[in-house]
């Protein structure tokens, strides 16, 4: 055999390897790819407050070993704020489900009308649900009787506002079908109390695991589980 030939044969040679091990590596990324349903926690510090695992993310990680829960939690942010960031961090990740924790700081500034926080949280939960998505919508008002409650943490000004932001989460969900959470910390409260809360005023490990276990039967039945 001549060398033309031989160098030929080598050539279909390399070639055939190069495509074996080509298509060796894409089926592997495929055998290995992490397919548990992915779950994405929107939000402020109330998302992302908790230390090194010890968000409420963290804690729903754990109790569902087959989801993989991301956190993208902001300090500081408000609805119009995770308007401008949620395509990048939340759609651009393919969520199966969204957790959607805001308002908080919409509130503290009292800067915007409760229809303009609709008309950011509607613009989500939309995109969200045409991506494919299941929504579970948390907050902190809900369901209670400030005028009656022990240590409010606001003063009693606000209470209008604070049902006002409570019953339009409450009507989105209802017309959007999201799954709802009207106070999440519930289990938590009074505020700035051991053992759940920190020196930040935000809840620690703690009072997260507490949210995340208010939060499970939600995330159960969004997954189907």
């Amino acid at each position: 055999m001549n060398r033309i030939a031989i160098l030929s044969k080598i050539k279909i040679y390399g070639s055939a390897l190069t495509l074996g091990l080509v298509l060796g590596c894409a089926l592997f990324r495929q055998i290995t790819r992490d397919r548990r349903p992915v779950v994405i926690c929107l939000g402020d510090s109330l998302t992302s407050c908790g230390g090194k695992d010890g968000k409420f993310s963290h804690h729903l990680d754990r109790m569902l070993p087959g989801v993989r829960v991301v956190n993208a939690g902001k300090g500081g942010d408000t609805l119009e704020g995770a308007r401008q960031r949620y395509r990048e961090d939340v759609l651009k990740k393919d969520p199966d489900i969204v957790i959607v924790t805001l308002g908080a700081n919409d509130f503290w500034r009292r800067s915007r009308t409760v229809a303009m926080m609709r008309d950011d949280l509607e613009t989500m939960i939309l995109d969200f649900q045409r991506a494919g998505a299941r929504v579970i919508v948390t907050g902190c008002f809900g369901d209670r009787d400030f005028w009656n409650e022990h240590s409010v943490e606001f003063t009693s000004d606000r209470f209008g506002l604070a049902w006002n932001f409570a019953r339009m989460e409450r009507e989105v969900c209802t017309q959007y079908g999201c799954l709802y959470l009207p106070n999440m910390q519930i289990d938590v409260k009074p505020n700035r109390l051991k053992p759940y809360w920190d020196m930040t005023d935000h809840p620690n490990s703690a009072g997260n695991e507490q949210i995340a276990l208010r939060l499970l039967p939600l995330l159960r039945e969004a997954l189907n589980l």
